[in-house]
């Protein structure tokens, strides 16, 4: 619900009293972070010892679920608890140039936790409505700092999109609900982020204050496709301390910087005593998009087989902006009309990560550190969702009044502290997609629609489509197409529908019921208008730096 200004809802603010046990909380939430891409889940190349901390002085979370395949999605459902279907964040993610953004009538985890008397901060990436009543302290946030979308929303001085013929769509960062710099300056954009978040710890730990403190991380997120020079070279970014190239970098760079922005924020809590004190949540909106190549991180062990063995070896996945234009002799041709570059793209069944909800866009890396609470070392195969941060987080803190009836998330706090797993045949969680050939949203959108569901390991496929709206076209399933996907992660061997009949039974029984019941609110990503584009100064060709407060 909209808080109006969140300056106004200071004297909600409660110190803490004795006796207070109620926890600080941080939630870092990377982009398009890889299961296999931190150390800790096997990474074989970077180095991220902070975020890796987190696992071994907390709980690894090795069957934790994306709630949606797209980045604006996503963000909706770890804020609001709820399947983005019910807030209308569909189709695809909000544009720069979105008419629209999450609602104000929706309630956030920050609005929630501000009723708590906690104070509230968003440090990086918010993408859920880059205008003026869907900027997060209109949702819940008493401050901000950081960029309204993901990096490859605007140009940069050395990194021009294809796309901005006039030169005026420079990435903007904000303060609060005001634009300090555009474009915003990469080269210590990491640093300027672990400053904000430190302060604010040390801020409210000075006033004895609760905190929520909301890390959405621009990396590793690539940058736009640029108008000059070779998009696989400059499409990663990183600050001067990471990069001798900034602010390109290379995927690594953009990895370790963000664990680098991670271990700030833990040193912070450590030197200012509170560390035992504070729930931490790592976790990642969306896995690799896979046809960004170099520019993105592993699919690891989720690999899509089926697909890749079921799809036209014909059809070619391109990056954005690019278009499949295959030649004779070079098949997997892709052209960027706007630049005039071409690359090669990848075969379109190897395409399932962002945009899709094979494994590799659902299973994310995540970590949960509370020291004292949550025994250290441990690891839990329990089956847990982005929808559960809100419940989850709201019975941490004891709130009165959690509206368990109106969330699709569940509580997960006993996993947490006891390290329990309940019967993993009782969680049931939906997969909503896109990218249909048919259906009444505009092309390539389609249809929103439950593609795959969830019966604790057992994962069934109504419609299977290759990533984003590459040319392969989805396939209807009946029965479902059923796979173990913790005995078989790469989703390569189908099982006997025969010797499931009482699952797949169920399953179309619960999709039905799901589809039937849900209150799905219309579209808010379709509307577009240029004139939401943000811009600080017409007269400067959009262009502005202020001092940041």
């Amino acid at each position: 619900m909209n808080s109006n200004n969140s300056n106004n809802n200071s004297n909600l603010k409660q110190k803490k009293g004795k006796g207070d046990n109620r926890p600080n909380i941080v939630v870092m939430f990377a982009d398009n972070l890889g299961y296999n891409d931190i150390a800790i889940f096997g990474a074989p190349s970077a180095k991220t010892p902070n975020i890796d901390r987190i696992g071994m002085e907390g709980m690894k979370l090795n069957n934790w679920n994306s709630a949606a395949s797209l980045c604006s999605a996503s963000r909706a459902a770890l804020m609001t608890g709820k399947y983005p279907v019910r807030t209308g964040i569909y189709p695809g993610v909000l544009k720069p140039d979105a008419v629209y953004g999450l609602s104000p009538d929706e309630h956030t985890l920050a609005e929630y936790l501000k009723k708590e008397g906690y104070a509230t901060s968003i440090v990086g990436k918010w993408h859920l409505g880059q205008h003026e009543p869907y900027l997060p302290t209109n949702q819940g946030f008493d401050e901000w700092l950081g960029i309204p979308y993901h990096m490859s929303g605007g140009s940069l001085d050395e990194h021009i999109c294809g796309y901005d013929v006039n030169r005026t769509m420079w990435l903007p960062l904000y303060q609060d609900a005001e634009i300090v710099e555009q474009p915003v300056q990469l080269q210590d954009l990491a640093q300027r982020y672990g400053r904000a978040a430190t302060k604010f710890i040390e801020t409210n730990v000075k006033e004895e204050t609760p905190f929520f403190l909301y890390l959405p991380f621009s990396h590793v997120h690539q940058m736009c496709a640029p108008a000059f020079g070779s998009e696989q070279g400059t499409c990663q970014w990183a600050s001067t301390a990471f990069s001798t190239d900034s602010p390109h970098g290379t995927f690594i760079d953009a990895v370790e910087e963000m664990d680098w922005v991670a271990g700030e924020v833990l040193k912070a809590l450590d030197d200012n005593g509170v560390a035992d004190d504070t729930l931490v949540i790592f976790t990642s909106d969306n896995g690799p998009w896979v046809a960004e190549m170099q520019c993105s991180g592993s699919k690891g062990p989720f690999e899509g087989r089926w697909l890749q063995e079921n799809v036209d070896m014909e059809c070619t996945a391109c990056p954005h902006d690019y278009i499949a234009e295959p030649l004779p002799d070079r098949k997997r041709r892709c052209v960027n009309h706007a630049t005039g570059l071409e690359l090669d793209g990848v075969h379109c069944g190897a395409d399932t990560g962002l945009g899709g909800v094979w494994e590799a866009n659902l299973r994310m890396p995540a970590l949960a550190r509370w020291p004292g609470r949550i025994p250290k070392g441990t690891e839990t195969m329990a089956m847990i969702s982005t929808l559960d941060v809100v419940p989850t987080v709201l019975s941490v803190v004891g709130a009165e009044d959690i509206p368990h009836s109106d969330l699709d998330g569940v509580d997960v706090t006993n996993v947490l502290l006891t390290g329990n797993e309940p019967n993993e045949n009782d969680r049931v969680l939906y997969f909503w997609r896109d990218g249909f050939e048919n259906g009444p949203l505009p092309a390539p959108f389609g249809r929103f629609d439950v593609a795959a569901i969830k019966v604790g390991r057992i994962k069934g496929w109504f419609w299977t489509k290759s990533a984003h709206y590459n040319p392969d076209v989805e396939v209807h399933h009946d029965p479902p197409l059923l796979f173990d996907v913790i005995a078989d992660p790469a989703e390569a061997f189908p099982l006997d529908p025969n010797e499931y009949e009482d699952v797949i039974y169920r399953m179309k029984s619960l999709v039905e019921d799901h589809k039937a019941h849900i209150h799905k609110s219309p579209p808010l990503t379709v509307d577009r208008d240029p004139k939401f584009i943000p811009c600080a100064n017409e007269h400067t060709s959009c262009r502005v730096s202020r001092p940041i407060e």
